[in-house]
C-alpha cells in the first residue's frame, strides 16, 4: 500500500496541542512567504475569530453510531488548518477566503465522519496491536512536531493537561484503523476506466494550466488508492448510523 493513514482525530487532537505548546514550526510546515496578503499582519491568529463565523455551529455537530463529534474540537480544527493558509499567504477576508472557509468545514467535518467510522469498524475487528507499533507510531508523531526526547513530549502533555497513557491509546486506535484500512482497500478493484474518469474530472476542474498538471501515469496509483477508500467509505456509511446537525 502507498500511502498511510491520516492519523485520527485523537492523536490529530493532542497534536494540535503540542504545536501550541512547543512553540516551534513542525518540520512538515513550509516558511510562510511574505506577499502582499501577507506583509503587515504579524499574527495572523488572532484574526481567527473574526474570519470564522462559529454563532451558529451546534454544541454537537454530528453524531457518528452515537458518540458526537463536538463544537469544540470541530471548531479548534477548522481553525488550525484556516491559520495554516493565512500563514501561507491567503487572505481569508477575501471572497477566495471565505469560499474557501467554507469547503474547509465541509472538510473537516468530513474528516471527524470518516476517522470515527473507521476507528469503529478497526475496533470491531478485534485487530491486534504491538507495543512496538505504538512506540513508532509515537516517535512518529514526535518527529513531525519537532520534539526531541520523551522528556519534553511528557511536559508538552501535561502542560495541556494530557497524559502519555492517553496518548498511546489514540496513537493504537489510529494504528488499528491503519491495518483496517489496509485489509479493506487491497479487497477494492478499480478499472482502468474508473481511473481514466476520474483523471479527466479532476482536469477538467483545474484552474491550472494543462502543461503544469500531472499525467494520468504519474498519478494513477494516487487516483486508484483515492477510489479504493472512497469505496470504503461509503460502505461505511452504509451501514452506519450518521446525523449532522449542520
Amino acid at each position: 500500500m502507498k500511502k498511510k493513514l491520516a492519523m485520527g482525530f485523537g492523536v490529530c487532537a493532542l497534536a494540535f496541542g503540542l504545536a501550541a505548546c512547543g512553540g516551534e514550526e513542525t518540520p512538515t510546515q513550509e516558511e510562510p512567504v511574505a506577499s502582499e496578503e501577507t506583509e503587515g499582519v504579524d499574527h495572523p491568529e488572532q484574526e481567527m475569530g473574526s474570519m470564522i463565523d462559529t454563532e451558529d455551529i451546534p454544541d454537537v455537530v454530528a453524531t457518528v453510531n452515537g458518540e458526537d463529534i463536538e463544537k469544540g474540537m470541530y471548531v479548534t480544527t477548522v481553525e488550525q488548518q484556516a491559520m495554516q493558509a493565512a500563514m501561507q499567504g491567503l487572505d481569508l477576508e477575501s471572497e477566495e477566503g471565505k469560499e474557501y472557509v467554507e469547503e474547509l468545514k465541509d472538510q473537516v467535518l468530513d474528516q471527524f465522519i470518516n476517522s470515527m467510522l473507521i476507528d469503529d469498524a478497526a475496533s470491531n475487528e478485534g485487530l491486534e496491536v504491538t507495543e512496538e507499533e505504538i512506540d513508532n507510531g509515537i516517535t512518529e508523531l514526535m518527529a513531525q512536531y519537532g520534539i526531541e526526547s520523551e522528556e519534553q513530549l511528557q511536559e508538552l502533555l501535561e502542560a495541556q493537561g494530557a497524559q502519555m497513557d492517553e496518548l498511546r491509546d489514540d496513537v493504537a486506535n489510529n494504528v488499528k484503523s491503519s491495518k483496517y484500512m489496509d485489509q479493506k482497500v487491497a479487497e477494492i478493484e478499480i478499472s482502468d476506466e474508473e481511473i481514466q474518469a476520474f483523471y479527466d474530472e479532476e482536469i477538467a476542474a483545474a484552474s491550472e494550466d494543462e502543461s503544469e498538471l500531472p499525467s494520468l501515469e504519474e498519478i494513477s496509483s494516487d487516483i486508484e488508492f483515492q477510489l479504493q477508500m472512497d469505496a470504503v467509505i461509503s460502505t461505511l456509511k452504509e451501514n452506519s448510523d450518521v446525523t449532522i446537525n449542520i
